[in-house]
């Protein structure tokens, strides 16, 4: 029986407060200054023009990701950046299909349509995915949602004349000096422990994960049910990386996997 190795855990340092400079490494492990580029976005790419004649149904390139919506979707906000490129206010650009060119990530675009067409809001956002999406909507000019996205950080930020385009751009900085003063080449990992059972707690007979919601498994109901047998689950497990502790692993035959009378321990090496 082989027992499963240990691992080195490391930690994530904080952030620090926002500041003007980042200090990036240089030649000998030396540090040298390096100024935050001006907040200077670029709103009107070469060769863009006025348009005024707009159709009902309208398609967006957007950084390679293309939407298909409405032109009152996109002039809901006559103040935003977007109403005013699709009023006749604001040079466009097409490409090669006729679609309007808008030089962003495209990434969290479909966030800014969904608020357009119904104030929906984004939910479930990781502190990253929040930053870039806040970079984004300032870019749009959609304070109401900045706002919101922004919560009482961009609120006590604006207070003292912050929490906008540049001020996101020194957080964003210095989130990347904290986190490049963590970077080492010498190679880190932790260990994610995890159990296969059982799942009695849900209807169907489900073989699951304890915890649930593991990273890069392949789930079919509530972040928890694998499959209906030890092994597919063992097959999912594996797809994502981990791998059981005891090596072949202890699978139930088809008379007690579905009893709480067995489980299989797996693991995975997360490297940093």
């Amino acid at each position: 029986m082989k027992e499963c190795p240990s691992a080195t855990s490391s930690g994530l340092q904080a952030a620090a407060e926002a500041s003007s400079q980042v200090r990036l490494p240089g030649a000998a492990g030396a540090q040298r200054p390096a100024t935050i580029p001006v907040y200077t976005p670029t709103t009107v790419p070469i060769g863009a023009v006025l348009v005024t004649d707009f159709p009902k149904i309208v398609h967006v390139n957007v950084g390679g990701h293309r939407f298909m919506t409405t032109i009152g979707t996109l002039q809901a906000d006559p103040h935003s950046m977007l109403g005013r490129m699709f009023s006749g206010e604001h040079p466009l650009l097409r490409d090669e299909d006729g679609s309007f060119v808008i030089d962003r990530d495209g990434r969290h675009f479909h966030h800014i349509l969904n608020y357009l067409r119904d104030f929906s809001v984004p939910l479930g956002l990781s502190r990253v995915e929040r930053i870039e999406l806040l970079k984004e909507v300032d870019f749009y000019g959609l304070r109401s949602l900045y706002n919101i996205i922004g919560g009482p950080t961009v609120a006590s930020a604006a207070m003292s004349g912050g929490g906008g385009g540049p001020w996101l751009q020194n957080l964003t900085y210095e989130l990347a000096r904290a986190e490049a003063s963590d970077f080492s080449a010498n190679t880190h990992s932790h260990r994610i422990y995890a159990r296969l059972r059982h799942g009695s707690e849900y209807s169907g007979d489900w073989i699951v994960s304890s915890p649930r919601n593991l990273p890069n498994v392949q789930y079919e109901l509530y972040d928890a049910c694998l499959a209906r047998d030890p092994i597919s689950a063992l097959n999912k497990m594996g797809a994502a990386g981990f791998r059981p502790c005891v090596d072949p692993p202890d699978v139930p035959g088809a008379a007690r996997s579905h009893s709480d009378t067995w489980e299989i321990m797996m693991y995975k090496d997360v490297f940093q």
